[in-house]
């Protein structure tokens, strides 16, 4: 899940030449690669505060425990508002730079291997004991009819890999798109983006700015429109079923198109670097707003339908508000941390690198034992200050030996990262420009 990428010099006009980062010497986006690693490690975090979470249990997580944490749920709800666009966002820019290399063909195959291949090794490898580890646990609790997943259409369990189906798709519509787009597209592969009247928009939006308040619009207008949505549940995750709802659709396309579109305009990414505080500063407070108008945690909206706990939909004034927020919060966490990367995290590092490189093992497989040493716990005698760290200080080191040990110079980590590696750190590089390294999802 590593990339070589190349970048454009130090412009920062929105409107900078689509090909200059073809053209400019190949670079690495190590604050990108440490970003997208980032957000991938956090999934741990955020899963293990479940088991913590206040009223959690409408969703039918079965592993409650007897130490709830308001302040977890907080925390659950802030990285849930920014993980997946973050993700995405990278997505799009390294999807563009890796179908400008690979061109259709090479690029579907890539994927393939890349994305659609982890999704099903994962599935196959994780989901049996995910199961298990339910059925275990549910062996203790009545009902296990809370853990059948309702109106879905396709009900199959992706569990934590479903943002993999839905890039895929994603990818595929773009092929699909490039494919029946090219008879009437003028001029060559990256014309100016002043022939498409979508990127003009959004080359004025960040010209001026706005690039946040424009991109959250879309995101607030599915949110505010669909039926039964609560602000808990943000952007609806489809981890027990094969069709995504319509937000997650548009809420992580607008942010995958939009890192396409980035990757042609590279002079954003020092925008927002130079303002990255500020984005961060007003996306803390608006989330912070948000929680308290629509409910900080499940606890406090949950409602008895039919015999069933659901959270109770939010209307009106209310529901405008918080998908108004919502969408901004997100957007602004997304730029922000961006920029906050590219901050700090814009040299080389050996331990960032190989953190990045192992991030995309850790994820997929992190869910079984996460649950276990939820499930082990869940009735210590303990406050969830003392139990939530000793899961992560007892997973993560495991988790990460078993990718150094049995991953990382094996054919599993060829698949995931794009070639073996030592079971070293990383070597500062040499050359970049001679350099080539396998792409991210």
């Amino acid at each position: 899940m590593t990339h070589d990428t190349t970048r454009a010099g130090a412009r920062s006009a929105p409107d900078a030449a689509p090909d200059a980062a073809a053209a400019a010497p190949a670079e690495r986006y190590h604050a990108l690669d440490a970003l997208r690693g980032l957000a991938l490690l956090l999934g741990v975090l955020l899963h293990g505060t479940l088991a913590f979470i206040p009223g959690f249990t409408y969703t039918g997580w079965p592993i409650v425990d007897d130490s709830p944490s308001p302040p977890l749920a907080f925390a659950y709800f802030v990285i849930h508002l920014f993980r997946m666009p973050v993700f995405f966002l990278l997505a799009g820019f390294f999807g563009r730079m890796q179908y400008r290399r690979l061109r259709a063909r090479g690029f579907f195959r890539e994927r393939t291997k890349r994305v659609l291949l982890p999704l099903l090794f994962g599935t196959v490898l994780v989901a049996p004991l995910n199961i298990m580890l339910i059925a275990a646990v549910v062996g203790l609790k009545p009902d296990l009819t809370s853990l059948l997943p309702t109106r879905a259409i396709v009900p199959i369990p992706l569990a934590h890999l479903w943002f993999l189906w839905v890039l895929y798709w994603f990818y595929v519509a773009l092929l699909v798109g490039h494919t029946v787009a090219k008879p009437f597209r003028k001029g060559r592969e990256g014309a100016p983006a002043g022939d498409n009247a979508l990127e003009r928009a959004l080359a004025w939006a960040c010209a001026r700015r706005v690039e946040a308040l424009v991109l959250a619009v879309p995101v607030a207008l599915c949110l505010f429109t669909f039926d039964q949505w609560h602000l808990w549940e943000g952007l609806p995750t489809p981890n027990t079923d094969l069709v995504p709802q319509l937000p997650t659709v548009v809420g992580y396309a607008v942010a995958f198109a939009f890192g396409w579109f980035v990757h042609k305009h590279t002079g954003l990414l020092e925008a927002w670097r130079r303002r990255w505080v500020w984005y961060v500063a007003v996306a803390a407070v608006l989330s912070v707003v948000i929680a308290v108008l629509g409910g900080v945690d499940p606890q406090s909206s949950l409602v008895t339908v039919d015999g069933k706990q659901e959270l109770e939909a939010l209307s009106g004034t209310t529901k405008l508000i918080c998908a108004a927020g919502y969408g901004l919060a997100g957007w602004l966490w997304t730029l922000g941390l961006v920029g906050a990367a590219l901050q700090y995290f814009s040299g080389f590092s050996a331990k960032r690198r190989y953190l990045a490189d192992a991030s995309y093992w850790v994820y997929i497989i992190h869910m079984p034992l996460v649950m276990a040493l939820q499930a082990v716990m869940m009735h210590w005698p303990l406050p969830w200050a003392v139990k939530y760290p000793l899961i992560l200080l007892v997973a993560l080191p495991l988790l990460f030996l078993s990718y150094h040990y049995l991953v990382r110079s094996t054919w599993i980590g060829k698949m995931l990262n794009g070639r073996r590696y030592p079971r070293t750190l990383p070597a500062a590089p040499v050359d970049p420009a001679s350099r080539t390294a396998a792409p991210a999802a």
